[in-house]
């Protein structure tokens, strides 16, 4: 595992910890967030190198 520190801008603080009221803490709504749109850009470059044909199958990227 590797550890990050992450700065939020001040003006950030706030809607961020608003948005994040439902999580367990701040740092797994942000850890949660990271992994989500990590998973959406490896998504958006696997399908620019090999685009794939999912049509009938009920997947959309």
């Amino acid at each position: 595992m590797t550890a990050i520190t992450v700065r939020i801008p001040d003006a950030m603080d706030k809607p961020l910890r608003d948005a994040a009221s439902g999580a367990p803490s701040l740092n797994d709504y942000i850890v949660r967030a990271v992994r989500r749109q990590m998973t959406l850009d490896a998504a958006r470059k696997l399908v620019s190198i090999a685009p794939l044909d999912l049509a009938g199958e009920g997947d959309a990227l």
